[in-house]
């Protein structure tokens, strides 16, 4: 059977904790823009997952936050619901950091269009930390002990290690898009200015789209998109520890059950943890040089990173 290939004509490439789920959220509101339910299909990525549900065949009509999807037919049938809308798109973070995730973008579409949002390197990587101990995946509490054990870790890959400080070294990750692309079909993004002038980014995403900009003043921004929350208590921390090994048998759990849990029993919302001054200033070291090569690249000021 032939496979038939939709017209995919943007994508979201990362990078990961860098607002790519509230931009997928907001631009999902559009009429002219079609997302599919799976928000991160990491279908041209060498990506992996700690989760054997995330290997699972999506079920039609089910929103799926992460999936690892390596069938083209499988992926491509995650658009079969595409209309008339001029923009159809997916975003999965784990595109900008694969090295060869751009070169198969551009051999099924060419004239794609690319957005790209960075985050400042140090406050990613501390973000992506506290994401880890909330999900059980990291169980090393000192920031800079952790750095150092997923410094060594072999092999790197997508999924399976933390990769803190590797998804954060921006400058080869853009360059390739920039080099296979071309200029004209990136848009680059600076999460700070995106989450306060959200508004006026949409806007500018609309003109880079070439769809109505106006319907941009008819989106609910009220959700909140990962809000700082951490396990309850030692058991909740034991239950996320093990989550992953029981994620088929998750999948017989009711929704209803899952969300209580995640509300009630398993989480509680904290003030988020600071970056000690000793912390930013070993993180700084890494990145310093990457960020000065970025902002070449870019011909853009990124003051705001630097110490």
């Amino acid at each position: 059977m032939e496979i038939v290939k939709p017209n995919i004509n943007l994508f979201i490439v990362g990078a990961a904790k860098s607002g790519t789920t509230s931009l997928y959220d907001y631009l999902s509101q559009h009429p002219d823009i079609f997302f599919p339910s799976v928000k991160e299909p990491n279908f041209y990525s060498d990506a992996e997952s700690h989760n054997p549900a995330a290997y699972l065949k999506p079920k039609k009509g089910q929103y799926y936050h992460n999936k690892i999807i390596n069938n083209p037919a499988v992926y491509f049938r995650l658009f079969d619901q595409v209309e008339n809308q001029k923009i159809v798109a997916e975003s999965s973070p784990s595109y900008l950091w694969d090295p060869k995730a751009a070169r198969r973008i551009y051999n099924d579409f060419p004239r794609a269009k690319i957005i790209i949002l960075l985050r400042d390197p140090i406050e990613r990587a501390f973000s992506h930390f506290l994401m880890d101990i909330k999900d059980g995946n990291q169980s090393e509490s000192n920031l800079k002990k952790a750095l150092l054990i997923d410094a060594k870790t072999q092999p790197k890959v997508w999924g399976k290690s933390h990769l803190y400080t590797e998804i954060g070294l921006y400058y080869e990750q853009v360059k390739n898009y920039i080099d296979i692309f071309g200029p004209n079909q990136i848009k680059v993004i600076i999460y700070k200015d995106f989450i306060t002038n959200t508004e006026r980014n949409l806007k500018a995403i609309c003109q880079f789209l070439n769809i109505d900009a106006q319907y941009i003043d008819s989106i609910d921004y009220n959700k909140v998109h990962n809000p700082y929350v951490v396990p309850k208590s030692k058991l909740s921390k034991l239950i996320l520890t093990y989550k992953n090994k029981f994620g088929l048998l998750k999948m017989l759990v009711p929704k209803f059950v899952k969300e209580y849990l995640n509300n009630k029993m398993l989480f509680k919302q904290e003030e988020k943890p600071k970056l000690s001054a000793e912390e930013k200033k070993y993180l700084y070291a890494i990145f310093e040089k990457d960020i000065m090569k970025l902002e070449k690249l870019l011909q853009l000021d990124l003051t705001q990173w630097k110490l």
